[in-house]
């Protein structure tokens, strides 16, 4: 299939996001769950960067992205469909998945009622409704990658990287871009990060109840 991410592109990604709490999660199982899309391809530093993409708006738009949740599994299964026609529907659903998957994980860390439990449980059915094979055990696992507490919420409120090294990055991108212009890459500039355990579940995960308190952790 047409990769997004190249060998170069892949380097980058892992140079500049080597102590991002995010990426070493997303790493810590993102080989064996690439290698488990044969068709699709989807390696750890796309799916981090996928899933950043979607932080990333969650961020921006808070609470107002409670309405568009079902959206984002159509517009993320239909972006990658169309890389390949030809990957089947199972996988295609996988990957999709996989990146809610660790953005719910993202989320999770949050001390705010709305993300660690209104969006979380919303994506947590979202994925549901949408199951592909094996998706129970594979969330599973995702839940499973420790993170550390507040990783959202620092995600959300410090300053951005330093200048020096956002310019950096960027020129390196720059230069990707440039010797191969037909390669699309998806680029998120963000600041540095930290994040929690994941929600807890109980019961069949078809039909998921989440059984930690609905309520503001003390900060």
């Amino acid at each position: 299939m047409n990769h997004r991410f190249l060998s170069e592109e892949i380097r980058l990604v892992n140079e500049h996001y080597a102590a991002n709490e995010l990426y070493r999660a997303v790493c810590l199982i993102g080989h064996q769950l690439e290698s488990e899309l044969p068709g699709f391809g989807l390696c750890p530093e796309e799916c981090f960067m996928e899933a950043l993409e979607l932080l990333s708006a969650i961020a921006i738009k808070g609470e107002d992205i409670l309405p568009e949740v079902n959206n984002i599994w159509f517009r993320k299964h239909n972006e990658y469909k169309r890389f390949d026609r030809h990957v089947c529907e199972d996988e295609i659903s996988k990957a999709v998945g996989i990146v809610l998957g660790f953005t719910i994980l993202a989320i999770d860390s949050s001390r705010h009622r709305f993300y660690r439990y209104t969006l979380t449980e919303q994506l947590t059915q979202t994925i549901a409704n949408h199951q592909f094979n094996g998706w129970a055990s594979t969330l599973d696992r995702i839940f499973s990658v420790p993170l550390p507490d507040g990783w959202f919420d620092a995600y959300i409120d410090e300053e951005p990287e330093g200048a020096d090294d956002m310019a950096d990055f960027s020129k390196g991108v720059a230069s990707l871009r440039r010797q191969m212009p037909n390669t699309p890459l998806i680029v998120q500039l963000v600041q540095q990060q930290y994040n929690t355990s994941c929600q807890q579940f109980m019961g069949n995960m078809e039909n998921p109840q989440f059984i930690a308190p609905q309520q503001d952790e003390a900060v």
